[in-house]
């Protein structure tokens, strides 16, 4: 396989790549396709994609696994923590519009990544939804999650259980509650 390579951004200064995640109606492991396509934030005419913006840990960047752009099938190399978000983003019918920032953005390109940057708030803020990754389900964290829901509607004394406490302080120290915007 050939490496992918960004083309440059070409709709202005506002402009970004937005992430088409193809659907996949095989098995969760099969190959992961895409398309990226630039997306200009202030041109009115564009704003028929709505689009979905990913907030997670980049993880490891030596332990990588390709992902496939384009119809060309251009291989880009994601951590495990991406690849695994975009395993389980992924529709089995409909395909799915994201931003994602290691994907979306040239990172061998610093110029476009000081750009981006100062348009990062703009971005997620003209999102329609920011989806939250915090790895996989481990340690009993879907029942820590279903717990933290939970709390949010009634009042609940599954944090008397010791069980439930120790998920919720092991989600809690995930990497992502670590990041400086996420703490403030």
């Amino acid at each position: 396989m050939f490496p992918y390579h960004h083309s440059r951004l070409s709709l202005g200064p506002d402009s970004i790549r937005l992430l088409r995640l193809k659907p996949c109606k095989t098995q969760s492991t099969a190959k992961i396709h895409c398309e990226l396509f630039d997306y200009n934030l202030q041109d009115p005419s564009q704003r028929t994609h709505l689009y979905d913006a990913l907030s997670y840990v980049w993880g490891n960047p030596e332990v990588t696994r390709p992902i496939y752009i384009g119809q060309l099938e251009r291989e880009l190399p994601v951590t495990t923590n991406l690849y695994a978000a975009l395993l389980h983003l992924r529709n089995s019918s409909l395909e799915r519009i994201i931003w994602i920032d290691a994907i979306c953005i040239d990172q061998k390109n610093d110029e476009e990544k000081a750009q981006q940057i100062q348009l990062m708030a703009k971005i997620y803020s003209q999102a329609s939804r920011v989806l939250v990754w915090l790895g996989e389900a481990a340690d009993n964290s879907d029942q820590a999650l279903k717990e933290i829901r939970a709390a949010g509607r009634k009042a609940i004394h599954s944090l008397n259980n010791e069980t439930i406490r120790l998920a919720i302080d092991k989600l809690l120290k995930r990497d992502w509650f670590q990041r400086i915007w996420v703490r403030e």
